[in-house]
Parts: structure tokens; sequence; C-alpha cells
């Protein structure tokens, strides 16, 4: 199994943001039949009757809650019938939502546009309220961080969040305890070990690299080897590509 993590769908320069075009090329991959694109639901019901997925399954997951999640992304995924999981902070879709957030652009998504994203059928994680590194908060600011998110997307959406997804990729074993007393599954980034359901706080998540050609994309989602070392080879495969060939 490969999750993936997008942040941006956009064309803005930096690690974070893939652009419309190569996302589109990769969606189309991903429907072209070689691999299984899972639901949220495929991966909590495996993992309540302890079977693994199938070894070609992709999950497709964006953080942070960013418009063009929804503006841009979405209609590629409804296009193509692909199921994908949003993360997003609660404390963005409130009426006291903060000025600044602490990412690369300011354009995150509205509660009208989080619920247009769940209306399509599609998951909504929780990533904490307001995108704190939870490992060196206190334990009342952590559970503000965790139980306070779940309360109030549950209230705004109307559905409890099953998924959560650590700010930064940033956890220890006391993270862990604190998100498990809400969430059955946690979402890290790319750890040197399997996506393995038989330990569900630690999911881990390969980061879609805006550099990647289509190639590279595919050695990652060929690999059978963990996310950190599959993207080590994907960055090779693109090193290796000449510029004008990254397609």
């Amino acid at each position: 199994m490969k999750i993936l993590m997008y942040h941006l769908v956009q064309d803005l320069p930096g690690p974070m943001a893939v652009s419309p075009d190569r996302f589109g090329e990769q969606m189309d991959l991903l429907a072209g039949g070689a691999y299984t694109v899972v639901t949220e639901d495929d991966l909590h019901t495996m993992h309540a009757q302890g079977r693994p997925l199938p070894a070609n399954a992709v999950l497709i997951t964006f953080d942070d809650g960013y418009a063009n999640t929804v503006t841009t992304a979405l209609p590629v995924l409804e296009r193509l019938g692909l199921p994908a999981v949003m993360a997003v902070c609660g404390s963005y879709l409130g009426p006291e939502r903060p000025r600044r957030v602490p990412h690369p652009v300011q354009e995150m998504a509205d509660l009208a546009q989080v619920q247009a994203w769940a209306a399509s059928g599609r998951a909504v994680a929780a990533h904490s309220y307001t995108h704190q590194r939870l490992t060196g908060l206190s334990p009342r600011a952590l559970a503000w961080q965790t139980a306070g998110d779940h309360e109030v997307l549950t209230a705004l959406l109307g559905r409890p969040p099953r998924t959560f997804a650590y700010p930064y990729g940033a956890y220890d074993l006391r993270v862990q305890r604190a998100v498990a007393e809400l969430y059955p599954l946690a979402l890290a980034t790319d750890d040197r070990h399997h996506p393995d359901l038989r330990h569900p706080y630690a999911l881990s998540r390969i980061q879609v690299d805006p550099t990647w050609s289509l190639h590279a994309f595919r050695t990652v989602l060929d690999s059978d080897t963990d996310p950190a070392t599959a993207q080590r080879a994907a960055d090779t495969v693109t090193r290796a590509t000449p510029r004008g060939a990254r397609r």
C-alpha cells in the first residue's frame, strides 16, 4: 500500500506545490487500472478486520485544507471517480478563523468548501485545531488540539473525523496516545517503514515532489520499499532525466 500526501495543487515554487497539469497526469495514471485507489472507509474496514490492503492499493491525501484542494483538485478527482482524504484544522472553519496560518499560502478552504468536499463523498480528516507541532505541547494543549479539533469538525460537518494527520508529521508516544483516544487511525509522513495497519497510529506517507516526472511518480508507486527509500528512488530517476523530457 502507498499513501500519497499532497499539499497545494498550484503553479508555485517550492516543495509543497504540485502543478495542476502534473497532478492531472498523476491522477490519470492512478485511474488507469494498474492501481487500486482506496477510500478512507476501505482503510478503516481493513484495519477493523485485521486484513492487509492489496499490494497495489493507493490512498490519496491532502494536508492543511487549502482552497485549491477543492477548487482545483476536486474537479479532477470527480472526473476520474477517485476517492481522497482532505485533512483540515477546525479553527480554519469557524467564525474566529485565524488571520494568518503557518502555510505557504493563506488561501484556506472555508466551511462551505469543506462541506462541498464532504458532500462529494470524500473523507475529511482532522489535522489538529490550529496546526501546532504536537510533540512540544502541554497535556492540556495537546488535548485541545486533538479532542477540540474532533469536537469542532463533528459539529461543523455532522460526522466525526475518524483519521488524524499529524501536523508537520511530528509525533511521539504521548501524542499517539492522545490521538488514539478519539481516532482509530493516524497518518504520519515518510517514515522508514511500510504503512502497516498493525501500527495504526504511524501510517507513513510519501510527499509527492513537484519535480517528479511521471516516470518518477510511477517508480514510487511500483516500489516495494519503505516510503523514504521510494522517495529517494524517485528523486534519482528525476535527476537522471533530462529536464526537457520530464513528463
